[in-house]
């Protein structure tokens, strides 16, 4: 087993850009199990220097959806902290990365860049018209002598400031979930990256290195896509003097068909469209802390509390996660099985009210209904917003869009009428309206009527509810109540008669 130094921070750093990714959940919850786990502290922190994809009310969705999942954060833009803003375009307008940017270009580490995007694009050209595969930027700038910058900035040209990346030997760093194993980088490979935006803005990995040496931060436990990027922020935490914090890769979650990563584009991927779709936090939660990491070969349903004790760096796995909708459906069923009646009804009202079933502020006498439905249904449901449908027949009226699923196989439409009459008769003389009641009463016709069990409740199934599959039987009919029950059956055999005579 690794071992870590308690007590560790970490930190989550998304970028306003759009809608949470689930993939940056499933990050936040490692990095957040792993706070928990060795008594360290969780910080939130928004990266919002790229203002071309500035998305305005993204950073209010990632607090919203991170709080619903059921992560909090010991230091944040809501709660503040030792270290605030916890916002980077406010910590840039206080000039917080302009100064560690002037130590660079003082020490000759960094330089001023003159040359446009425009002038770029055309070197690249350039280079791949002889054949190069890549184009790794280095600027004659760089050895500018101190007159010839100042020369430019005369001019008033704009410029970026870039890290004057050395041009031999490597870069090494560890990765955690790699074993610890070194990995190395030939300079040569590598490009003189953009710290400074012509705007004045710091990019990514200036603000983001310098934020997290500022707080303290142990380990940085991010996405694998970064590793390709950490030799640039080995260069710098090397040229800034400060001590690397330790670096953790966790694999990428890739789509069902394992054929490229969960993309915004093509998969159903926003975390808000999670709790829009009935799924509950604890078990979102569970599933997520399973991508790419496990207890043992067999454990799966595990509380919070559970994860906190067993979530170590060293069983998170190097290769990609596989992501798994139906497993997430049955993790989810799973747990909707385990709430109580209660906890259930009152956590189906919203959805049922948002399908127009019930007042958007429930009755007294609507709560209590839902509450009855609710175990016709508890066994089944798998998604919350499956309810209404599963339901929507107990509140509205019912329709026989075709009337040929009214009759049952080896019966004709006449024979489904008489039985459909018979049973309606007998379910009226009943005194009492009770699940016991009506499946004694209704046992006893099949055998009078000489039908199997599969024939008449399938008609009355149909008849009361519209449909071939639905809730038990004899559940539903008590539920509905019994002068729905019977007004139905009579709609049903008059659908009948009325198809019978255009045949």
């Amino acid at each position: 087993m690794i071992h870590i130094n308690a007590p560790v921070r970490v930190r989550f750093a998304p970028s306003p850009t759009g809608f949470l990714h689930i993939g940056g959940v499933r990050t936040v919850i490692f990095n957040w199990l792993f706070a928990r786990h060795y008594g360290g502290q969780f910080i939130l922190r928004i990266e919002d220097t790229d203002e071309k994809r500035y998305v305005a009310g993204a950073a209010e969705d990632i607090l919203e959806s991170l709080r619903w999942v059921g992560v909090d954060w010991d230091e944040g833009p809501d709660i503040g902290g030792p270290h605030e803003p916890y916002v980077q375009s406010l910590r840039s307008e206080l000039g917080i990365y302009q100064q560690y940017v002037d130590q660079l270009l003082l020490r000759g580490l960094a330089y001023k860049s003159f040359i446009t995007s425009e002038e770029i694009e055309v070197m690249k050209a350039a280079a791949q018209e002889r054949g190069l595969k890549s184009f790794r930027f280095r600027s004659r700038e760089r050895d500018w002598s101190a007159d010839q910058v100042a020369a430019a900035e005369a001019e008033g040209k704009p410029y970026t400031v870039r890290l004057k990346v050395p041009l031999s030997g490597t870069t090494s760093f560890h990765d955690l979930v790699r074993g610890g194993e070194a990995i190395n980088v030939n300079n040569h490979d590598l490009y003189d990256i953009v710290l400074l935006k012509s705007s004045g803005m710091p990019v990514y990995h200036l603000a983001h290195l310098i934020d997290d040496h500022l707080m303290n931060i142990t380990h940085v436990i991010r996405g694998e896509e970064w590793v390709s990027s950490t030799a640039y922020h080995v260069l710098l935490y090397q040229a800034l003097g400060w001590d690397m914090p330790i670096y953790a890769h966790v694999p990428n979650i890739l789509r069902q068909d394992g054929r490229g990563k969960l993309s915004k584009r093509k998969d159903d991927v926003a975390t808000n469209r999670f709790w829009e779709r009935g799924y509950l936090p604890e078990a979102l939660f569970n599933y997520l802390a399973l991508q790419g990491w496990s207890y043992d070969d067999h454990t799966e349903i595990m509380s919070r509390d559970e994860l906190i004790e067993r979530f170590t760096i060293d069983r998170v796995q190097s290769s990609p996660a596989r992501w798994n909708p139906d497993k997430l459906k049955d993790m989810n069923g799973i747990y909707i099985r385990q709430m109580s009646a209660d906890e259930l009804t009152e956590r189906l009202l919203p959805y049922l009210s948002q399908a127009g079933l019930i007042n958007a502020t429930p009755l007294p006498e609507e709560r209590a209904y839902v509450r009855h439905l609710v175990p016709l249904i508890h066994e089944r449901l798998e998604e919350m917003q499956e309810a209404p449908e599963l339901l929507s027949f107990f509140f509205q009226p019912v329709e026989y869009p075709n009337p040929l699923l009214l009759i049952p196989k080896k019966m004709d439409m006449p024979g489904t009428i008489a039985t459909l009459r018979e049973a309606q008769s007998r379910l009226s003389e009943l005194f009492i309206w009770d699940v016991p009641t009506i499946e004694a009463s209704l046992r006893t016709l099949v055998d009078e009527l000489g039908l199997k069990a599969g024939q008449l409740f399938g008609t009355i199934r149909v008849a009361i509810t519209g449909r071939t599959v639905a809730p038990p039987l004899f559940e539903t009919l008590e539920a509905l109540g019994q002068d729905r029950s019977l007004d139905r059956m009579l709609a049903a055999i008059q659908t009948l008669e009325e198809a019978s005579e255009t045949m």
